[in-house]
This record gives C-alpha cells, sequence and structure tokens, in this order.
C-alpha cells in the first residue's frame, strides 16, 4: 500500500515536471534578463512600463540597479520603455524593443540587457561589467 502511493507520487512528479518548467520558462521565445544599473552619484528614479506590466517606481542607488526578466512576445513585438529622474533632468527611453534585441543578439550572450545610467546619458549592453553602446543622452 505504501510502495503504490510512493509510486503514484514519483508518477506524478514525473508528469507534471514538463508543465511546470515550461510555466517558468519560454518554450517559445527568448527569456530576457534586464538591469538598470545607476552609475549616478545620486538616486536615479525610474518607472518601467510594457504594453502589458507596469513594473512600477523604483529608487536605484549610487551602482545600485533594479532588474527583471520577461518572454519575448512572439515575432518580436516586445517593447519596455521607461521614464528616468536624475536630479532635475528627465528622460524617457526604450529599454527593450525589436532593434536593442537585434544588437544584442549579434554579441555572445543575448539574453542578458545592461543599462548604464551615466551623467553622459544611458549606454547598453549585454555584458555587466559596463561600457555599452551610447542611446540617448540626457534633456
Amino acid at each position: 500500500m505504501r510502495s503504490a502511493i510512493i509510486h503514484k507520487f514519483f508518477a506524478f512528479i514525473i508528469l507534471t515536471y514538463p508543465i511546470a518548467s515550461i510555466a517558468f520558462s519560454c518554450p517559445f521565445t527568448t527569456k530576457w534578463n534586464v538591469s538598470v544599473i545607476s552609475a549616478l552619484r545620486e538616486d536615479l528614479v525610474v518607472h518601467i512600463k510594457s504594453g502589458d506590466d507596469d513594473l512600477g517606481n523604483h529608487t536605484i542607488p549610487y551602482v545600485g540597479n533594479y532588474s527583471w526578466s520577461f518572454c519575448e512576445k512572439v515575432g518580436g513585438h516586445t517593447l519596455f520603455y521607461a521614464y528616468f529622474w536624475w536630479g532635475s533632468k528627465f528622460q524617457s527611453i526604450d529599454l527593450f524593443n525589436k532593434a536593442i534585441s537585434d544588437k544584442l543578439i549579434l554579441h555572445a550572450d543575448p539574453e542578458h540587457c545592461y543599462w548604464f545610467v551615466k551623467p553622459e546619458g544611458f549606454f547598453v549592453t549585454n555584458i555587466p561589467s559596463g561600457g555599452g553602446e551610447f542611446i540617448k543622452g540626457w534633456n
């Protein structure tokens, strides 16, 4: 009796594992990990949104970061954008779209997107050590 219960339990785990792993992965598209990293000496405030999600306001301290993950939509129509405030400066920018995805896919680790926010502006790369391509300055 006890072995039958254990057998059924393991059968349940084996049969439901693929469903559970699909629920937490991206079976048909790329799972992206995006980080916004502040290289500003003062706090950076950011509000991040997409057509489906509002990630809200976040205050990022000097060398701090805010990160999230998502599954890219089929056909490459995913858009995440943000509003940034740094002291009296403001800027809006697309943090993820088809053009940014295409830039990052050319490199060795395409599932990561790092935004470095500096006094000069916004830089994107898929390498966590910094640098990146200049995309936009502050207004």
